[in-house]
């Protein structure tokens, strides 16, 4: 349990200073569905064959599949970054109910 202003303040410092990273790999996962069917509207275009062959050749192009690798990644490390800002954030919070409660 928190119970002192310097792990409050490194609690509160670790969301401060993780707030960008934050919000541009929220971001990043929040528009990978537009981005995934650009890059696939383009490698479709650049295709030839049947509507399964072309939509094959779209989902197998390189980008496509950097862009997916990318993703998953990046899905992982906002998931592990939003279970430590809500650690950092219940710290700070307990810490303010403990100094709430010694002020009465």
């Amino acid at each position: 349990m928190i119970d002192n202003v310097k792990q409050a303040e490194a609690a509160h410092n670790a969301l401060a200073d993780t707030d960008e990273q934050y919000g541009r790999m929220s971001a990043y996962v929040k528009m990978a569905p537009y981005y995934l069917k650009l890059i696939k509207a383009k490698k479709y275009l650049d295709s030839v064959g049947t509507i399964a062959e072309r939509d094959a050749h779209a989902y197998s192009s390189p980008e496509y599949v950097e862009y997916v690798d990318g993703l998953d990644a990046t899905t992982v490390e906002l998931e592990i970054l939003e279970a430590k800002r809500e650690s950092w954030q219940r710290e700070v919070e307990i810490w303010r109910t403990i100094s709430a409660n010694q002020r009465r």
